[in-house]
């Protein structure tokens, strides 16, 4: 075990998929077992917010829509909220089953397990007493757990970070570690992470709308944000912050986003089972760490033997003030594509708002929205049709906006394969490729890194997706894929780690 350098680089290679991995894989799943997708407080007090909501009527409660124009002033603010979680995680259509229905959310989650929960904690905002609540997702409320000011807790578990002092609500986002173990085991930690990382991307699109500024917060100290909510460690664990500031009033605060943790390659051989909640305490922090001045790689050098392919199209007008709340709605993960192609500016356009948020200021959206850590992100582009590109893999540099040619080949079979024979895979007019170097992001935010590149790759997937369903187009995430394959076919680095798979085409009709 002397060649991994921390613990998160061994869980990496342990719960990769192999073709002889999976052939051999007896997990069987016990659906007697499978857990609920949202937690129940039958004996708190619930607080509705859905009658504050947007909507033409109201799924969640009898009591119908309140028109804007009749809210008092607590209910204007509580309708900022309101409108947040909802369109950051609530459900968006029931689907009926024989013995249960499933509930279909604003961000997708891989099987639809659904790993996130959201709690609100207030502390003098109007419209809500102070205390800790959790975000109730059937009904669309807010349940009261503990009452109580929990600002200066928040403040010591943040390390002082100042941005605490001019907010009065934040929301901690966890994971609850068996939804998504009782279907992908050990591996479910990258789902968790990227499904966290979607309702990031929601957070971030919709806070503006709401009047809001949505300061995201990585470097805190896990036990103590774990204390203020009660958690349970062995189930459930925090894993992001939000400091909501009102938009309006900027507030400069030089405090990095992301700490490290200390690395660990100590007894790094544990058993399958435990490997997932072994990385996630491994990568906590207990005492404030001060970033190291680490560059990343400049991947771009590799390929400046290729031709540089320049997005010159001007990026196509989404709309955002009109339609962001009706693409969320609408938006789905799309399960066939027709294999038709689409053009050169839309997947510009596409790339365009996952990656310069800037260009969308106009459309009542966030021009600096917050991330861990961006710089530990790589973008490539497994193209198999789309009209002004040659089949191949790209190299996306996102700063300059241009592409640059890694491979010139038809990937169509290949890719199919190593997205263990999704048919999704094999039609998409374009593949996106999320890729991390493990061994440099280890070194600057030790273990604590796999979080912050899993849930910053699940953001911009997030981001993707809302773009693509604006167009029209058909989007997907994939988690589940033959990780050293996707290097060797398609040319990527091998010190860069596949984390995130997007696949985009023009979906296949439906016939009623």
């Amino acid at each position: 075990m002397s060649n991994y350098h921390s613990y998160a680089e061994y869980y990496h290679d342990l719960t990769k998929y192999t073709p002889e991995g999976i052939a051999g894989n007896q997990h069987r799943l016990d659906f007697d077992k499978q857990p609920l997708p949202f937690k129940e407080y039958p004996n708190k007090k619930t607080i509705d917010i859905s009658y504050l909501l947007p909507l033409d009527k109201n799924p969640f409660s009898d009591v119908g829509i309140k028109n804007p124009a009749d809210f008092s002033v607590d209910e204007l603010s509580l309708s900022a909220i309101s409108k947040l979680l909802y369109f950051s995680y609530g459900v968006t259509a029931i689907v009926p089953y024989v013995d249960k229905p499933f509930y279909m959310r604003s961000s997708p989650s891989a099987g639809g397990l659904y790993p996130a929960e959201i709690y609100v904690v207030c502390v003098g905002y109007p419209g809500l007493s102070d205390g800790v609540y959790n975000y109730q997702v059937l009904k669309h409320s807010l349940c009261l757990l503990y009452e109580g000011n929990f600002k200066q807790k928040i403040s010591e578990a943040t390390f002082n970070n100042p941005v605490i002092e001019n907010a009065n609500v934040f929301l901690i986002l966890s994971g609850v570690f068996f939804r998504s173990s009782w279907r992908y085991q050990d591996r479910a930690y990258r789902r968790i992470c990227l499904d966290t990382g979607h309702v990031l991307g929601n957070v971030d699109v919709v806070s503006n709308h709401c009047g809001l500024k949505a300061n995201l917060i990585g470097g805190f100290n896990d036990r103590l944000i774990n204390e203020i909510l009660n958690l349970d460690e062995d189930e459930e664990q925090s894993l992001a912050v939000i400091a909501l500031t009102d938009k309006d009033k900027k507030v400069n605060i030089d405090f990095p986003k992301a700490l490290p943790s200390k690395l660990d390659s100590t007894n790094v051989k544990t058993p399958e089972g435990i490997r997932l909640i072994q990385l996630h305490n491994r990568s906590r922090i207990d005492s404030f760490i001060k970033v190291p001045n680490i560059q990343m790689e400049n991947i771009d050098e590799k390929f400046k033997f290729s031709s540089r392919i320049p997005f010159e199209n001007k990026t196509k007008d989404f709309k955002w003030k009109q339609v962001l709340f009706p693409t969320i709605l609408k938006r789905r993960s799309t399960r066939n594509f027709s294999g038709e192609s689409f053009s050169l500016e839309e997947l510009s356009s596409v790339l365009d708002f996952a990656y310069h948020p800037e260009l969308f200021a106009k459309d009542d959206l966030d021009p600096q929205p917050d991330y861990f850590d961006l710089s530990l992100i790589q973008t490539f582009i497994g193209i198999n049709s789309v009209v002004g590109l040659e089949e191949g893999c790209y190299f996306y540099e996102a700063g300059g906006r241009y592409l640059r040619q890694v491979r010139f080949k038809n990937f169509r079979d290949e890719i199919y394969y190593l997205c263990l024979g999704q048919e999704i895979g094999y039609k998409a007019s374009a593949i996106i490729f999320h890729t991390a170097n493990l061994g440099k992001a280890v070194f600057k935010y030790g273990e604590r890194a796999y979080r912050y590149m899993h849930m910053d790759a699940g953001h911009i997937g997030q981001r993707i997706n809302l773009a693509a369903v604006n167009l029209n187009l058909g989007v997907s995430g994939i988690g589940g894929f033959f990780d050293d394959k996707a290097n060797e076919i398609l040319g990527i680095p091998e010190n860069e780690a596949v984390i995130y798979i997007t696949t985009l085409g023009k979906p296949a009709k439906t016939t009623q």
